[in-house]
Formats: C-alpha cells, sequence, structure tokens
C-alpha cells in the first residue's frame, strides 16, 4: 500500500507543473478555442491516470520519481527531485526528523508513508461516498419524470437542466421550461452529449478522488467544469446569428442555479460561472485559422515540456558528471603535477591512485571467518551470534534480520576484497556476493561494504555507525579509498543487480519484510 501511495504522491508532485503551465497558458490564451483548452486537461488527466511514464529529451521536469520508490527503507532517507537547490533545502529537514536512531524500534519514515497512506485511503472513500450520494439523491428526484423524446426527460422536481448517466445518458429538464428556453436548452445538453461531457466530468472526478491531498488538482477540475461550458457554450453559438446570442445569454441567465459545491454529477445547463460564459458568448468569434494551429502547437508543447520526463538514467548520470566537475572547480586550474588526488582520481587518472590503499581480494583467514560466519547468522536470524559481531545492533535491525531470514534460503557465491582502515587493526571490507530468496527461482547479486575492527582482545566488530562517528580525517582516508581505481575495476568485474529485479523482487520484499516488523512491533506493545 506505501509503495502504491509512493506512486501516487510522485504522480502528485509532477503533475503540478503541468497544471500551472495550463493555467497560464489560459491565462494568456484568451482566444484559444475552449475545445482546446480542454485538451490540455486531458493530458493532465493522462499523466494522472497512465502508470507508464513517458520520456522526452525536452521535458523541464527533472525527475518523475522526486521520491524513491524505496525510501521508507533507508536509513538516511532522500528524494531526489532533479533540481539541486530544492534538494538541498528538503532533505536535511528529511534527514533530521525521519532518520532511525539507534534505540527506535521502527523506522519513522515507514510509520509517515503508512500513516499517509491510511488517511489518503479515508480520504478517497469520502470523495466517492459523497460523489455516489449525490448520485443517488438526484437519481431519486427524476425518478417520477416523463419521457418526451427518445433521450429527454421532463420533472417536476427540478429547477435546472441536466444530464445524467454516463453508459446511457438522459437530459432531463423542468417541467415549467417555456419553449423558447426548451430550443436553446436542448441544443447546450445535446452539445455536451457530442464531446462526451457526460464521461469527462465524472472521470475527472474520480481523478481528484485519487489526488484530493493535491489543491492544485482542485483547481484543474474546476477550472476544467468551466472549459468544458465555455467549449459547449461556443459549440452551440458557433453558427447563430447575433440576435439569437442575446437570447440565448438570457435564457442562460434566467434558468442559472447558484452552486457552491463541486459535484462529480450531473453536467448542468446552468451551473458554472454563468457570468463569464455570458461573457465569452457575447464576445466568441470563429477563431482564424492561425490562431487554432497555434493552440494546438501550444498544446503540443506543453504537453512535451511538462507531461514528460527526463530519462532517469541520463539524469543520474549528468548529475555524476556535474558533482566530478564541482569537485574539479573547487581546485585551482593547476599543473596535473600540482592537482589535488581527489581532482586527479575523478578525472580517472590511474597515477594518482595510493598502492597502500589498493583494494585487494582478502587472503586474511580471520576476516574471511568473520565474513562467512556474519552471513550465516543473518541468514537464519542469529540475533545472538550477530550482537557479538556488531558494535552497536540497534532493535530495528534486530527486528529487520529475524524478519528478513524468514525469506533468506541461503547466501553463496563469496568474493571478498579488503583495503586497510585509516587505524591500525581496522580494514574496509567489500563482500560481492549473492543471495536466493524462497520467493525468487534466481540468485540475486549484492554487493556490501563493511567497516570491521578489531577490540582489545583481538576480536573483529562491524562499526555500522561509522557515519556518525568517523571524525573528519577518518572520513578523509575512507572516502579517498573509495576512489581507487582498484575499486571500480572489482565493481566491474561483478554483476549488478538489474532495475527489473529490484523492482519486482527486493522493493516487494522490502514491503514484506515491514510489514512483519510492524506487526511483531504491535505484538510487542
Amino acid at each position: 500500500m506505501e509503495q502504491l501511495f509512493i506512486g501516487v504522491l510522485n504522480n502528485a508532485i509532477t503533475v503540478s507543473a503541468l497544471i500551472i503551465a495550463i493555467i497560464v497558458v489560459r491565462a494568456f490564451g484568451k482566444k484559444m478555442p475552449k475545445w482546446i483548452a480542454c485538451m490540455l486537461w486531458m493530458t493532465v488527466a493522462i499523466k494522472l491516470v497512465v502508470p507508464i511514464q513517458f520520456e522526452s529529451v525536452l521535458s523541464l521536469i527533472p525527475s518523475g520519481k522526486p521520491i524513491p520508490t524505496n525510501i521508507s527503507m533507508e536509513t538516511k532517507p532522500q528524494i531526489s527531485s532533479g533540481i539541486s537547490s530544492v534538494d538541498e533545502i528538503v532533505n536535511p529537514v528529511i534527514s533530521q526528523s525521519f532518520t532511525p536512531e539507534k534505540a527506535v524500534s521502527i523506522n519513522p519514515m515507514q510509520i509517515f508513508f503508512h500513516t499517509g497512506a491510511l488517511a489518503w485511503l479515508v480520504g478517497m472513500a469520502v470523495m466517492l461516498i459523497y460523489a455516489a450520494t449525490t448520485y443517488m439523491l438526484i437519481r431519486k428526484k427524476v425518478s417520477a419524470s416523463v419521457k418526451i423524446d427518445s433521450r429527454v426527460y421532463e420533472c417536476d422536481d427540478i429547477s435546472d437542466s441536466f444530464i445524467l448517466g454516463t453508459i446511457s445518458p438522459k437530459v432531463y429538464i423542468p417541467s415549467s421550461l417555456s419553449d423558447e428556453a426548451r430550443v436553446y436548452i436542448l441544443k447546450h445538453e445535446f452539445a455536451h452529449l457530442s464531446r462526451y461531457d457526460h464521461l469527462w466530468k465524472p472521470l475527472g472526478f474520480l481523478i481528484l478522488s485519487v489526488y484530493w491531498f493535491n489543491p492544485l488538482c482542485w483547481i484543474a477540475y474546476i477550472l476544467l467544469c468551466k472549459d468544458i461550458e465555455y467549449a459547449c457554450d461556443e459549440k452551440v453559438t458557433k453558427n447563430i446569428e447575433k440576435g439569437e446570442k442575446a437570447e440565448y445569454c438570457r435564457i442562460l441567465l434566467e434558468n442559472s442555479m447558484p452552486r457552491n459545491m463541486i459535484s462529480a454529477c450531473p453536467v448542468a445547463f446552468g451551473g458554472t460561472d454563468v457570468k463569464d460564459r455570458i461573457k465569452n458568448i457575447v464576445n466568441y468569434k470563429k477563431p482564424a485559422f492561425w490562431i487554432t494551429l497555434a493552440s494546438i502547437m501550444v498544446c503540443a508543447v506543453v504537453g512535451v515540456c511538462f507531461a514528460t520526463s527526463r530519462n532517469t538514467n541520463t539524469t543520474s548520470e549528468q548529475q555524476t558528471v556535474k558533482l566530478a566537475q564541482a569537485q574539479a572547480e573547487n581546485q585551482e586550474q593547476t599543473p596535473k603535477s600540482e592537482k589535488s588526488v581527489w581532482t586527479r582520481l575523478y578525472e580517472g587518472d590511474e597515477t594518482a591512485a595510493d598502492p597502500k590503499l589498493e583494494l585487494k581480494e582478502t587472503t586474511d583467514p580471520k576476516i574471511i571467518d568473520f565474513i562467512n560466519k556474519f552471513y550465516e547468522a543473518q541468514a537464519s536470524g542469529d540475533i545472538e551470534t550477530l550482537k557479538g559481531m556488531h558494535k552497536d545492533l540497534s532493535e530495528y535491525s534486530e527486528l529487520r534480520t529475524k524478519a528478513m531470514a524468514d525469506h533468506i534460503e541461503k547466501y553463496d557465491s563469496f568474493n571478498i576484497y579488503n583495503q586497510p582502515g585509516p587505524h591500525e587493526g581496522t580494514n574496509i571490507v567489500y563482500v560481492f556476493n549473492t543471495v536466493k530468496y524462497k520467493e525468487y527461482d534466481k540468485p540475486i547479486p549484492e554487493c556490501s561494504w563493511f567497516y570491521i575492527y578489531t577490540d582489545e582482545n583481538g576480536e573483529l566488530h562491524v562499526n555500522d555507525n561509522i557515519a556518525d562517528e568517523a571524525t573528519k580525517e577518518e572520513w578523509k582516508h575512507i572516502d579517498l579509498a573509495s576512489l581507487q581505481p582498484s575499486v571500480h575495476k572489482v565493481y566491474k568485474k561483478y554483476p549488478q543487480v538489474d532495475n527489473d529485479t529490484y523492482e519486482k523482487v527486493i522493493i516487494k520484499l522490502n514491503n514484506e519484510v515491514a510489514e512483519q516488523i510492524k506487526a511483531e512491533v504491535n505484538k510487542n506493545n
């Protein structure tokens, strides 16, 4: 459920720019045919409904997934909007508020998204119940209608004309209407039917019910309802005389009904912004061909620039390049011999490698035995053994290890490499292996990084908290070690987990484990 909620959140965030762009186009495109404005809102609907992320090199949306799908499982959760200034402001707040602490039994980010998902479902249910209730009340009111034509019904209990129904829509009109008013009102309602507005409006409300938490989606729905009426009015009045326009406006004004609540149904004759509709009818002139063409081109540009996102792989590569460039720009443009080691390593200069930090295949039997014992304990959920091997094993890590053990069949194909750490008796250890999950038929490649130290008794331990405890000099050593050419060469030797497997297996598994942890916490409480 949380993964679905994150997907909805990503859609809600990325569609916001598209909605704002359409609002701007509407504001400046007064002469744009209103049916084209409705097409623009269709792009919003497509983006919110279609699960596929459309990509384009012309897109102005930096990332289609600003919230990573695995954010609730991260120990240091971060968003990746593709806008560095936004990430720099938001990520420190997220890290400070949602990073799990040692004594915390469950990741606060999981609680946040679980609670958010429940609130989202409740809000969606309220919206759908409201729509269903409104529909049933209107159906009850028109139940005593009299059929006067193939799709037209007359009713004593209504004061406004409207279309009700989606599969078999019917036009309902008040029995008190004059013959003159009836002619124009039926023209209007049948224009709605020819444009399938009786489908678009409920679909818009259904989408709004899913994205109810985004204020821009409410604005989009309100403007859609207005544009539907504007487009219908234009369809009715484009081929009538000026005097008939005046008569149509009079009938519209006389039959307008004030409405203060947003509704999913029905499509009503005088239900939306009558003052602006009359102004639009009076000022309407059939647009020149070039205006229509330009409007369609604007519609296409808005769709390409704001309804698509940039290629995520390309964005990631660009960020890597920018990081390397930023590191290089921080250094003075000096001759090769005077450049910093970091700059030279980022530039791929292997002569800057430090032989003492070369990543080598581990031959130390003590480290090999320690790693094998560590993974055996992980696979079996042996918490007591792991407690003796960790510097500090948090309660959350214990629960997660136990839960994961239920899914792990075995670890295999170990390849262990190490570099000397910043102090005597410390090692930076890389483990390349495979893990066979019970729910998946193939072994999945893994790569793990460990900071291992030797205690006063000569025993090895894993320090999971090195990121929080390392001094500036220790981090300098670890950072420099990670940049060594030998590290990159070793990584290239081993297969990495592909995106499809990650999405289908690992994320799904993480979600199941998160649910198991929640159940365990609730049982203990």
